[in-house]
């Protein structure tokens, strides 16, 4: 007996449609993954070897750019204007939050392959004895940011300062595309750590008395959190900076690095917070997000709007 196999050709219409479409998208995401990493080289090349003020410009007109474009990014931006925003007597147009985090990344590589005499130039810093108050209990720091500003330059500000750091960030889904992004960030002698290496890299830090920083300013999947006020409404929060110090007394220290009105950038370094068991996870997550929300009225178009920081 001869067995017939069953062919495309028997399937109801609605399977072969989606047949259909499946093999058009497999192809094109195949292509866009292999065209990732040499895509961020090329950017990274071209940042690192353009002068300053030819990147700033660049960077404005690509904000425009990409501000008209019918992006998920630009969906977001959208649904947080009618209230958080508002609420908040906050007026920035898309533009400009595109323009500020571009010109943030071309300095970021620019910065990658310049000196530390001209780093420091760029890089002013206000409030180092802040940190050399809170390492002097000998057990670490826990340094809290936010994707404000440029923030990829704060590790390498603060090993310029003589304080040695570890960062703790998350992986992308193109695992080259974080490995060049690592190279870069490691080019200073600067730590990184996945996010989902567990609490030991953490730790073992610490007890080194070395930095620890993170950045809690996202609705990050995988990691434990609390929903916290943030700007007004309730956002998912890591709870890692609040258990660390409440358990083993770290100091924590809040952070920002600002880009000035001369495209300098200024790195702030707040008085260190010290909680312990008697404060409660929500209570100092609640310290942690003020600090930042005042940041980012202060200089609304230099946070990244477009992250669905409120989703639940």
């Amino acid at each position: 007996m001869i067995r017939r196999y069953p062919s495309i050709l028997d399937r109801p219409a609605s399977q072969y449609v989606f047949s259909c479409t499946m093999m058009k998208k497999i192809p094109f995401k195949t292509l866009r993954h292999a065209l990732t990493v040499p895509a961020i080289k090329l950017v990274v090349f071209a940042a690192a070897v353009t002068p300053r003020p030819v990147s700033r410009f660049s960077a404005s007109v690509l904000g425009k750019l990409l501000s008209f474009l019918p992006l998920p990014s630009n969906r977001i931006i959208q649904k947080h204007r009618p209230g958080i925003m508002k609420e908040n007597s906050i007026s920035v147009t898309t533009a400009e939050i595109y323009t500020s985090i571009l010109t943030g990344f071309f300095d970021f590589f620019y910065l990658s392959y310049r000196s530390d005499k001209t780093f420091r130039k760029m890089v002013a810093v206000k409030g180092s004895k802040n940190m050399e108050q809170a390492l002097s209990y000998n057990r670490g720091v826990i340094a809290v940011t936010a994707h404000f500003g440029p923030w990829e330059l704060l590790p390498r500000a603060m090993k310029l300062l003589g304080f040695d750091i570890g960062v703790v960030g998350r992986s992308l889904s193109q695992k080259g595309a974080t490995e060049v992004l690592n190279k870069l960030r490691q080019k200073p002698g600067i730590q990184t750590i996945d996010r989902n290496a567990g609490a030991g890299p953490l730790l073992r830090l610490l007890r080194k008395n070395k930095t620890l920083g993170m950045l809690i300013d996202q609705n990050t999947r995988g990691v434990q959190s609390e929903f916290i006020a943030f700007m007004g409404h309730a956002a998912r929060t890591p709870v890692a900076p609040a258990i660390l110090s409440r358990k083993l007394g770290v100091p924590v220290v809040t952070m920002h690095i600002t880009r000035q009105k001369d495209s300098t950038y200024l790195l702030e370094i707040d008085e260190p917070l010290f909680f312990s068991r008697e404060d409660s996870v929500s209570n100092v997550l609640t310290v942690l997000n003020e600090r930042i929300c005042q940041w980012i009225l202060d200089s609304p178009e230099q946070w990244v709007w477009f992250h669905d920081r409120w989703r639940k």
